[in-house]
């Protein structure tokens, strides 16, 4: 008898511990198209140009220590363009199943930049922000990120919005499309003028949270 009260409490704390192990450590992954147009100083340098975003995160459960995300997108072409890659600190500091928002900050560097006389590259800090709500009775979520730039050298957001379905699964699997908008101004480049930067357009993306 006490060895069956023994197993069936196992049993039953094996049975609870599971979903809370599985909760505490997380990561994220996805690709998305980016259909976009490339302006600098209001003048278009490139329209419906093939671009990319690829982007990892991994959340834990300990205290203090933040979550972590690396992005990499394209804009614009070769010839006219540049690339991005940003490494954001963050916490969640809500998510209850209906709402999400993580709030960090972190350094992006853009680099091969092609679109802007007067520099190849500049490195910025960035403060970050993304909320998801769900859709009740839906595998639907709305989603939204940011980046805020608000140094000497670069100035500006980098956005994007849209909508999410997610599948059944154990494993995440989600499809988002939406929309991107990246407004910046990089300053003192070309003979002392500023260079105002604009890459928007439309995404469509897999992803997969673990």
């Amino acid at each position: 008898m006490k060895k069956s009260v023994v197993i069936l409490c196992s049993a039953a704390i094996m049975a609870l511990s599971a979903p809370v192990y599985a909760d505490v450590l997380g990561a994220k992954v996805g690709v998305d198209y980016f259909y976009s147009d490339l302006e600098v100083n209001n003048v278009t340098l490139s329209e419906h140009s093939d671009n990319y975003r690829a982007y990892a995160a991994f959340e834990h459960f300990v205290p203090l220590i933040p979550n972590a995300l690396l992005e990499y997108s394209t804009h614009g072409t070769d010839a006219t363009g540049f690339e991005q890659l940003s490494a954001t600190a963050y916490y969640e500091l809500l998510d209850n199943g209906l709402v999400a928002l993580d709030f960090g900050a972190g350094i992006s560097r853009y680099s091969d930049i092609t679109a802007v006389n007067g520099t190849s590259s500049e490195t910025t800090p960035h403060a970050y922000l993304a909320s998801e709500l769900m859709l009740p009775i839906t595998n639907l979520s709305l989603f939204a990120d940011a980046k805020l730039f608000g140094l000497k050298d670069v100035e500006g957001e980098d956005i994007t919005l849209g909508l999410r379905w997610s599948t059944d699964m154990a494993i995440d699997l989600g499809v988002r499309v939406g929309y991107s908008f990246t407004d910046l101004t990089f300053n003192d480049v070309a003979g002392g003028r500023n260079a105002d930067v604009e890459s928007k357009g439309w995404v469509v993306g897999v992803d997969a949270r673990f």
